[in-house]
C-alpha cells in the first residue's frame, strides 16, 4: 500500500523509463551494489587493528539482508546511501557526491536518515553541504507535491494518503503494533512494546513518543558532552541509528541501518573489552528476528495465545528485538560518558597535587 512522500517517486522516476522485468533487475542490482559498496566503506573507517571482527559483523549483516532485495524494499536504496554519506562526511571526501547521496536518501525515506543529517549539521560535520541535502530533499518533496497537484489523477493524493496509513495503522493493518496482530512481530519501534500494556491507539502512542523523547534528550545530553574527535562522531551516529527506529513504523529488516554502528563498536571493543563483547553480541542479535521463528513454532503448536495472554513472556519471547535495541541504545550511553570520563582524568591535571611537586622536579 502506498505510504510513501512524493519525493520517493520523483526521486526513482528515471525506472519508470524501463519495461517492468528491466527496471526489476535494475533495481535489484543497484540497490545490491549500493550495500556492498556501503559496506566496504564502513570497513574502511573501522579501526584496522580488528579488522577480522569489522568484517565478520558486515559479512553477517550482509548476508541476512537478503530479505530487502527479495522484497525491492527502497529501505536497502535509503540506508546503503546515508551510510555511504556519512563516511565520507567524516573522512572529508567527494563532499558534493555525499551531499547528493544524502539528498537521495532523505527523499526516499526521510525516516531513515533525518535525525543523522541533522546530527551533521548541528556539530558542524562540513555543515553546508549537510544542509544542501536537507534543503534538496525538502526541493524534491515540494516539487513531487506540486506535480500531483496539477495532475487530475493524482490531485486528492492527499487525502489517499491519510487513507493509507489509517488502514495500515488500523486493527489488523501491516503497522498495527498490537500482540493480536500477527504480523506485528516484524516492528521494531517503541509502539510494539507501549501497545502490550495499553490498548488505545492514542495511549500507546503517546506512551510510546514519551519514551521516545526522554531516550533522546538523555541521548543528546551524552553526545553534547562527548569531545569532537571521529571516535565521538562514530559513537553518536551508533545512537541515532538506533534511535532513529524507535519513534515510528520499521520493520525488522530496517535494523541493517546498524551497519553504521560497526566502526563504534570496534572502537569500543578496543578499548573496553567485556562492554565491545557485549554490543558485539547484541548488535548480531538485533539485526536477525529470532522472535518471528519463535512466534512461528507458538503457532504451530497451539501456544500462540497463552503467550501474548502473558505480558512478561510476551516481551521476553516475541519481543526480543526491541529489548536488544533499547540495550544497545543504554550500552552506546554508558560508553559514551565512560570514554569521556576517563579522557577528562586523563587530560586534566590535578592542580593540588602539581602544587605539590617542587619546582625543580618538574
Amino acid at each position: 500500500m502506498p505510504v510513501y512522500p512524493p519525493s520517493t517517486f520523483l526521486a526513482l522516476a528515471p525506472l519508470a523509463l524501463l519495461q517492468f522485468p528491466v527496471a526489476r533487475w535494475a533495481w535489484f542490482l543497484l540497490t545490491g551494489l549500493l550495500l556492498v559498496i556501503s559496506a566496504g566503506l564502513i570497513l574502511s573507517v573501522c579501526p584496522p587493528q580488528y579488522r577480522w571482527l569489522s568484517t565478520t559483523l558486515v559479512a553477517f549483516i550482509l548476508l541476512t539482508a537478503g530479505i530487502l532485495l527479495v522484497l525491492g524494499q527502497p529501505g536497502v536504496f535509503a540506508i546503503s546511501l546515508i551510510i555511504m554519506g556519512c563516511c565520507l562526511f567524516l573522512r572529508g571526501r567527494l563532499l558534493p557526491l555525499a551531499a547528493l547521496l544524502l539528498l537521495l536518501s532523505l527523499a526516499v525515506k526521510p525516516q531513515i536518515g533525518g535525525f543523522i543529517v541533522l546530527y551533521l549539521v548541528v556539530r558542524g560535520i562540513h555543515w553546508r553541504y549537510a544542509a544542501v541535502a536537507l534543503a534538496g530533499a525538502g526541493a524534491l518533496l515540494l516539487c513531487g507535491s506540486l506535480m500531483l497537484d496539477h495532475q487530475q489523477k493524482s490531485a486528492d493524493w492527499r487525502t489517499t494518503l491519510r487513507s493509507n496509513l489509517t488502514s495500515t495503522l488500523s486493527p489488523g493493518g501491516s503497522a498495527d503494533p498490537r500482540p493480536q496482530n500477527f504480523q506485528s512481530i516484524g516492528d521494531v519501534n517503541l509502539q510494539t512494546l507501549s501497545s502490550i500494556f495499553v490498548t488505545d491507539a492514542r495511549k500507546y502512542n503517546a506512551l510510546a513518543y514519551a519514551g521516545f523523547l526522554l531516550l533522546m534528550a538523555i541521548g543528546v545530553v551524552a553526545m553534547v558532552r562527548a569531545p569532537r574527535d571521529p571516535d565521538a562522531h562514530f559513537l553518536a551516529l551508533a545512537v541515532l541509528s538506533i534511535l532513529t527506529l524507535m519513534p515510528v513504523y520499521h520493520r525488522f529488516y530496517d535494523t541493517r541501518l546498524l551497519l553504521l554502528s560497526i566502526p563504534a563498536v570496534i572502537i569500543i571493543f578496543k578499548k573496553r573489552r567485556l562492554l565491545g563483547f557485549l554490543l558485539v553480541l547484541l548488535t548480531v542479535l538485533a539485526t536477525v528476528s529470532v522472535q518471528y521463528r519463535i512466534q512461528m513454532f507458538l503457532v504451530q503448536h497451539g501456544k500462540w495465545q497463552s503467550i501474548i495472554a502473558n505480558k512478561f513472556l510476551l516481551i521476553l519471547l516475541l519481543r526480543q528485538q526491541n529489548l536488544e535495541l533499547l540495550l544497545l541504545y543504554c550500552l552506546y550511553l554508558v560508553a559514551i560518558f565512560s570514554l569521556r570520563f576517563q579522557q577528562e582524568t586523563v587530560v586534566k591535571p590535578d592542580p593540588i597535587a602539581e602544587a605539590a611537586v617542587p619546582l625543580q622536579a618538574r
